[in-house]
């Protein structure tokens, strides 16, 4: 456990490092995200053994790295998918007998779900207002990772009855319930937080729809951990890296992100905006 909260703690410290100064050079944080992004593609695809048949891996990682950056660009976003998708098929064509279709499948599957979903953040923090942008990201990242923390002590010390034992075989009810209830409120200590320090132009937090994203935020988190970790137990690797010590790797990190982000750009699209700028 101490592991596991000094990696948390090193890692909330190196991202909100990055995010001051994203607030005043965006091109910093989307390039981490973009990398980030890529780092999520290679370890989903090397738990497969993919990473070792470069003419997959390439196209996956540049196609990942390089949408979150060029996305804005509407003729520049119909030439990359046409060239990934493409060049998949190609190597499969040229190396069909060591390249089989449900390896195109999963490569294609799990890339376009790392790079939509964390794209949605990168779209959420380059809206016009940058702090604003900033408040979207961290909120994006927190509510599941305060849920799945939440989730983890939760279980930890009242976890009694599994959750899902065939698919991940620590998680409980206790804990899950725990997850969405300190998800929930916590989401209230993040619009609490810019409001009091970092919203000084009449900036104001709907707490209605950031209650609505804090609640089923921590509930569709749930939903992308399990989805990962089914990933995991069917391809038989216990965590997808071991880069941050306790956490495993990058994509254990962020498998609640991908799901989450989206939600929270469709809630900021089709409901009261979470946040509301005076005049």
């Amino acid at each position: 456990m101490k592991t596991r909260l000094l990696s948390a703690l090193i890692g909330i410290t190196f991202a909100i490092g990055v995010l001051i100064v994203g607030v005043h050079y965006r091109i910093v944080v989307d390039v981490a995200l973009a990398i980030i992004t890529a780092m999520c593609v290679f370890e989903g695809i090397s738990a497969k053994g993919l990473n070792k048949k470069f003419t997959v891996a390439i196209p996956c990682l540049a196609f990942s790295f390089l949408f979150p950056l060029f996305y804005s660009y509407s003729y520049v976003v119909p030439i990359l998918f046409f060239l990934y998708v493409v060049s998949l098929f190609l190597a499969m064509i040229f190396n069909h007998e060591n390249l089989v279709f449900p390896d195109l499948s999963f490569a294609l599957t799990l890339t376009l779900l790392c790079t939509i979903g964390i794209w949605a953040v990168v779209y959420m923090f380059n809206t016009p207002t940058p702090i604003i942008g900033a408040f979207y990201l961290v909120t994006a990242l927190a509510i599941p990772w305060l849920a799945d923390g939440g989730a983890y002590f939760g279980g930890s010390f009242l976890g009694k009855h599994k959750l899902c034992p065939k698919i991940s075989p620590k998680k409980t009810v206790e804990g899950a319930v725990s997850g969405v209830i300190i998800g929930t409120l916590l989401s209230f200590l993040v619009g609490i937080i810019f409001e009091t320090f970092f919203f000084k132009n009449g900036e104001s937090v709907n707490y209605i729809s950031l209650a609505i994203f804090g609640l089923f935020g921590a509930l569709i988190s749930i939903v992308g951990d399990l989805s990962f970790s089914l990933i995991k137990r069917s391809l038989g690797v216990k965590d997808y890296g071991s880069l941050i010590p306790g956490h495993g790797g990058m994509l254990d990190r962020f498998d609640s992100v991908i799901f989450t982000s989206p939600f929270l750009l469709i809630l900021i699209m089709f409901l009261p905006t979470i946040v509301e700028k005076a005049g």
